[in-house]
């Protein structure tokens, strides 16, 4: 490609951007030599669609699908089984509905296991850090949590696990009508939850342990780090992020989390840099390879309401696959222990003076041990997958990701 120099001025960068929104979809690399335990292998391809999340959004939703069923033929002609829809490219529209239904092959939007990859990381992010206990009756975590774009697919599905986990969850976002739906669906499946909606949660965000931010906010600014409770965990799953690296910075007694990667289970050639350590790729990406070792060519996920079951499903065949939480990332790279001792020395000494949120947030509430149901469902265990014996490899399977 061509540099363009950073003192372009603005007319010309908004200019390309959108002329950039018109071209085809292009392969950008071959990924190769994925291989499983299981002794399963596939091979892919990253298929760049030029529109930037602006863009896609300044126009009606039948201009991106254009580009994706593109995509999806360009992806068909090299051999590919399955395609998956990446960073704002599943957002668009019905989240992945129509695509599906007009592709040339089944498609996924990754969602499942990027709720699964989120949640994985930031309970291990708050098992380093020590700052909550757990109940010691039913294990469940002593802490609140919320949150903010509770009703989209991925919020929806993090809501109900967390709910399952911590003392208090807090649903946020702009319909208060669709957060009594997600809430009453919530209290149906684990009846001891306290759940609490909200559509003004500015007020609360300093009595929070947890934040999982997942809006599609495309740069608008979700939330005041600076309200935010020293220690907090902050994943931020939204693509593009709803913390940029200049609000991150503004509090380094607080661990801002995006979402948790995956590591894949053998070196893989032929992989371009994505923004991640060598070898790690999002987890949104890992749905698509995950499904193709596991040779289930089918629509996964698809629309804004994801599948607790899938969610559960995609993250035991993860394991089985070989796939690995990887190093815990954040706005500046890779968080060393060192870096997260760090953050909870400064929420250690902060601690003691900060005075919380508001009233409106009551402490926590006691709840009746439910411990089969607390630790079954939560996605934050680890295991080993086992390695299966050596075999001759069986015919690659292969996938196709499309991403802005």
């Amino acid at each position: 490609g061509v540099a363009i120099p950073k003192g372009t001025p603005k007319f010309i960068m908004d200019r390309v951007e959108t002329v950039a929104a018109y071209m085809p979809p292009m392969v950008y690399c071959k990924m190769e030599n994925i291989v499983s335990p299981t002794g399963a292998e596939a091979e892919g391809w990253l298929i760049s669609v030029g529109g930037t999340p602006k863009e896609m959004l300044a126009r009606s939703p039948e201009f991106t699908y254009r580009r994706l069923l593109a995509a999806a033929k360009m992806a068909e002609r090299m051999g590919a089984q399955l395609m998956g829809l990446g960073a704002f490219t599943k957002v668009v529209g019905d989240a992945g509905i129509t695509v599906a239904r007009r592709a040339p092959l089944p498609v996924t939007t990754g969602n499942s296991y990027s709720a699964s990859g989120a949640l994985w990381a930031a309970a291990d992010a708050m098992r380093r850090m020590g700052l909550v206990k757990l109940h010691p009756v039913d294990k469940h975590v002593m802490a609140k949590t919320m949150v903010i774009g509770a009703t989209g697919s991925i919020g929806s599905v993090s809501a109900r696990l967390l709910a399952m986990a911590f003392d208090e969850v807090v649903i946020a976002g702009r319909d208060m009508r669709k957060l009594e739906e997600l809430k009453a669906s919530i209290l149906k499946d684990t009846p001891k939850a306290k759940v609490v909606c909200s559509t003004d949660y500015d007020a609360l965000l300093g009595d929070m342990d947890m934040i999982v931010t997942s809006t599609s906010g495309a740069g608008k600014k979700i939330l005041d780090i600076t309200k935010v409770k020293p220690g907090c965990v902050i994943t931020d799953v939204a693509r593009p992020l709803d913390l940029p690296p200049e609000e991150v910075a503004k509090r380094p007694d607080v661990l801002v989390i995006e979402s948790g990667e995956i590591e894949l289970p053998t070196k893989v050639r032929g992989l371009k840099s994505i923004g991640l350590p060598p070898n790690v790729i999002y987890a949104c990406l890992a749905e698509t390879i995950v499904l193709a070792l596991e040779g289930r060519f089918e629509v996964f996920t698809i629309g804004r309401d994801t599948e607790w079951e899938k969610v559960k499903e995609i993250y035991r065949l993860g394991l089985k696959h070989g796939m690995k939480l990887s190093a815990i990332s954040g706005a500046n790279g890779v968080y060393s222990d060192e870096d997260i001792a760090r953050v909870v020395k400064l929420a250690k000494k902060a601690l003691p003076t900060w005075k919380g949120g508001s009233a409106a947030s009551k402490a926590p509430a006691k709840r009746k041990p439910a411990a089969k149901k607390a630790a079954a469902t939560t996605p934050a265990v680890k295991a080993a997958a086992k390695k299966a014996p050596a075999k001759k490899a069986a015919p690659a399977r292969k996938a196709a990701k499309a991403a802005a």
